[in-house]
């Protein structure tokens, strides 16, 4: 938790900001080149991990105090519509990739946890714990 207090909303921002780029080039892109690991429900689990982290950082990226839980469930809503329309895009302009129902729901619930965590600190519910 203290490195969340000595970062500021700016270096946030721009973590948030390289974040979704990051998403949107590794959804978008294909990395036919890369050799491939199969591994069952892998990629749902990246599914859920970036949602969720885009969330946080998303969230982050503003002050509590401007900001109570509607600018975070506003955040969780685009996440959720973005994902969605990625998902959309590979089926469309990839050739590599597909749409998947699935990955939409794994980006859906990793953005939902996202915005449970985030609640979670920014009303120091964590601390209590830990």
């Amino acid at each position: 938790m203290k490195i969340i207090k000595h970062l500021s909303e700016r270096n946030f921002l721009w973590l948030a900001i390289t974040w979704t780029v990051f998403i949107t080039v590794a959804s978008l892109v294909s990395f036919s080149s890369v050799p491939k690991v199969k591994i069952i429900g892998n990629d749902k689990i990246v599914h859920f991990l970036f949602y969720l982290i885009f969330v946080i950082l998303w969230g982050l990226a503003k002050k509590q105090s401007y900001f109570k839980i509607k600018y975070d469930l506003l955040i969780v809503s685009i996440a959720i519509v973005y994902g969605i329309i990625i998902e959309v895009l590979q089926g469309v302009l990839t050739v590599t990739r597909q749409a998947d129902y699935y990955d939409a729901l794994a980006n859906s619930l990793g953005a939902f946890l996202g915005f449970v965590c985030l609640y979670c600190m920014k009303n120091k519910i964590f601390n209590k714990f830990f």
